[in-house]
């Protein structure tokens, strides 16, 4: 297959298990190269672990990953890391090492999957931390930074071995929404600029709506709806509306309704 053919990543009847428990059922969609992709769901509904199979992080049950035309899911480890060298990662929780400075954590993919010289991955560690808003901040520690800060450090880690595609795990998580606006347009930034492909899980509607090209909407395990977010905010699935107009399901409501008579007793038993 053309490696430069307009789908990057095709997961096709993906199947994940943790035991007998079916995480992911038959989940089947195609990435466009350059595109915003939204991973989107409620909590459980198998997110992380789709991010994880595409990164590599895991191996499924069954069913096939391909990464430029080529099986992902049916590589060796050696091809696989070969792969992953082209793919960023950015993590919830930003994964910077505490005890090394933003460059050495930025330089770290370079130093240790290429051959620059220090000279040569110093400037590329540079030029990354600018990119983010980063620079300048070279010697201080992740302690020393903001959350917003750590999740920009995170990014610029992530591009350094200038991948085709960079994948966000909840990248707005525990951020206010003025710092978290500003990541979501860094990311635009990014995919605009470099023609990236990104990946993004998340639940945050204020972020999909920002960023998404694509929106993939994950239901227990599977996919509900695919399409632009204008197109999802119009359709007729149950849950895809429900998700989208942010109405509590039925069992909150009786839920609500049982601690209301259960209120109700005891007034009239304090009567």
């Amino acid at each position: 297959m053309d490696n430069k053919s307009e789908y990057i990543i095709e997961v096709r009847d993906l199947v994940v298990k943790y035991g007998e428990r079916t995480v992911l059922d038959g989940v089947t969609f195609r990435v466009r190269r350059g595109e915003t992709f939204v991973i989107l769901g409620g909590s459980g509904c198998g997110k992380s672990t789709l991010l994880r199979n595409l990164a590599g992080l895991m191996r499924p049950h069954s069913g096939q990953i391909l990464i430029n035309g080529q099986d992902f899911t049916a590589m060796s480890d050696e091809q696989r890391i070969e792969v992953r060298k082209k793919i960023g990662m950015c993590f919830q929780g930003s994964a910077l090492f505490n005890s090394m400075s933003l460059a050495d954590n930025v330089a770290l993919p370079l130093r240790e999957h290429t051959r620059l010289a220090d000279s040569t991955i110093e400037i590329q560690t540079k030029i990354k931390l600018a990119l983010v808003g980063l620079g300048g901040f070279e010697d201080y520690l992740p302690s020393e930074l903001s959350g917003g800060m750590k999740k920009r450090a995170g990014l610029a880690r992530a591009m350094a071995m200038d991948p085709e595609i960079i994948f966000y795990d909840e990248p707005s998580a525990g951020l206010d929404p003025i710092v978290a606006a500003g990541l979501d347009m860094l990311i635009r930034k990014m995919q605009s600029t470099f023609n990236l492909t990104s990946v993004v899980v998340t639940h945050e509607m204020a972020s999909v709506k920002l960023i998404a090209d694509t929106v993939c909407m994950l239901s227990g395990g599977q996919v509900v709806g695919m399409g632009t977010p204008g197109t999802l905010e119009q359709s007729d699935h149950p849950f895809v509306r429900q998700f989208f107009e942010r109405r509590p399901d039925e069992e909150s409501d009786s839920r609500d309704e049982y601690i209301r008579s259960l209120m109700g007793l005891d007034g009239e038993a304090n009567s």
